[in-house]
This record gives C-alpha cells, structure tokens and sequence, in this order.
C-alpha cells in the first residue's frame, strides 16, 4: 500500500515514539565487574545510569559504601560482597533514596553507623518508598542488617539476616512488608519496630536466637503474624510504649 508524504511523515513520527518508550520503559542495562567493558566500582555504574536502568554487578567483593539515587534495578549475579569496611565516616553499606529500587542478590558485611549519629548504620539503609530488598545476605552489621527510617511500601523478602546488632528495624515508617526471611543470631532484636510505625505486615519470618524475638516500641497497630519466632535468648515477643 502506497502512503502519502503526510502519512509517511506521521507514520515515522510514531515509530520514533514507540522506539523511544520502549527504551525509556527497559532501560539499559550496566556491567560492573569481571569485563574489559564493565565498570570498576558499583558506585561508578550507579552514577552513569539513567533512571530505570538495570545494574548486573559479577561476583567478588566490592569495598564500598554506595548510595542509590535513582530509580535502578541492582542485581548480584552469584552474591557479590559489599564490604562497607567497618567506616564512621561512610556508614552504611548501601544507602537507597531513591524510590522503586530493586536491590537482589547481594552479601553486605561491615557497615557502621556514621560518626555522630549512632541510629544510621545499617547494611541496606532505606531512607524512601516502594523499593524491593530481595534475597540478600546481611551478615556482620553494626547496627541493623536492614533499616527503614521514614519509608513506605517497602518490600523486604527472602533475606538471610545473621549476626547483626539487630536484624530488621522499621522506624517511623508504615505498610511496609517483611515476609519470608531467616533472622537469627543478631545480638540485640531480630525485629524492630519502633517509633509510631504502623499498618506493616511481618509474615512467614523464621526468627531464632537472637537476643529479642520480636520487640516493638511505642509502634502502633501492626500485622505480626504467622512467623516462627523460637530459642530468642531473652524474649520471643516484647512490647514497650514509650509516654
């Protein structure tokens, strides 16, 4: 079928339309590691990547402590290691601002908390909403292995949490989801709700010899449910308000 030149025109016009949303709706995709192509450090990809661009980073151990601020997919291909290094001046071992991040598949060891603020340190420190932190491993943080300050709609899944200060800790932050993750051996709490959070569902945990089970304070109404809470040295469930 012949077009005329006004509907050439307009045809070509939507072409490069729907090439261009297709591009911005899949994104890129960015290599770190293991490639004469990919980039040296997570943070370096980070920085070049536009929102809604996928970051695969290969195995190995990657000492840094990196901050997410843009929409991103972060995937660990076989656990790569953050190793925060145990630093009071960078803190935690992945910082997410962003909202709708996607962190999966990642060992993160040696965070602290940042000098002069004793409440910052985690391994993944969520400071936004709706990201997803999925099938990672926390191991060896100070404080948290996870921590949601002030986020909501957060899904947190399938992690392994072991030998933290304290596992998972939700401050001020409501209709969050903690399902499906193995907590134990933290020092302190495998939970931790705190601060007025509310309406967060904590279901299918596997939560056994940390210090504390489950501990909430000054926390409002929350769905704890259905986890399998055991052999916490202290308390299996504590709840404390706070005047």
């Amino acid at each position: 079928m012949d077009l005329t030149p006004h509907a050439k025109k307009l045809f070509l016009i939507i072409s490069i339309m729907l090439t261009s949303s297709l591009a911005c709706a899949n994104g890129a995709t960015l290599i770190v590691g293991n490639s004469s192509e990919g980039y040296e450090s997570i943070q370096e990809a980070i920085n070049s990547a536009s929102v809604g661009d996928e970051i695969l980073v290969n195995p190995g151990t990657y000492y840094e402590n990196i901050v997410v601020d843009k929409r991103l997919d972060l995937i660990g291909l076989k656990n790569p290691v953050i190793d925060a290094g145990g630093d009071y001046f960078k803190g935690p071992g992945v910082t997410i601002l962003a909202d709708g991040v996607l962190m999966e598949g990642f060992t993160i060891v040696n965070s602290t908390n940042t000098a002069g603020d004793p409440l910052s340190g985690a391994g993944v420190f969520v400071r936004s909403n709706n990201n997803t932190i999925n099938g990672n491993i926390l191991e060896n943080n100070y404080r948290s292995g996870i921590k949601v300050l002030g986020g909501y709609n957060n899904t947190i899944t399938n992690n392994s949490v072991d030998s933290n200060f304290e596992g998972i800790l939700v401050s001020d932050s409501h209709s969050n989801k903690i399902t499906l993750n193995h907590i134990n051996n933290n020092n302190n709490v495998g939970i931790f709700i705190s601060g007025s959070s509310e309406r967060n569902l904590i279901r299918y945990n596997i939560i056994d010899n940390n210090s504390r089970g489950v501990l909430l304070m000054g926390a409002g109404v929350n769905d704890i449910t259905k986890n399998d809470v055991f052999d916490n040295k202290l308390k299996n469930f504590e709840t404390s308000y706070t005047n």
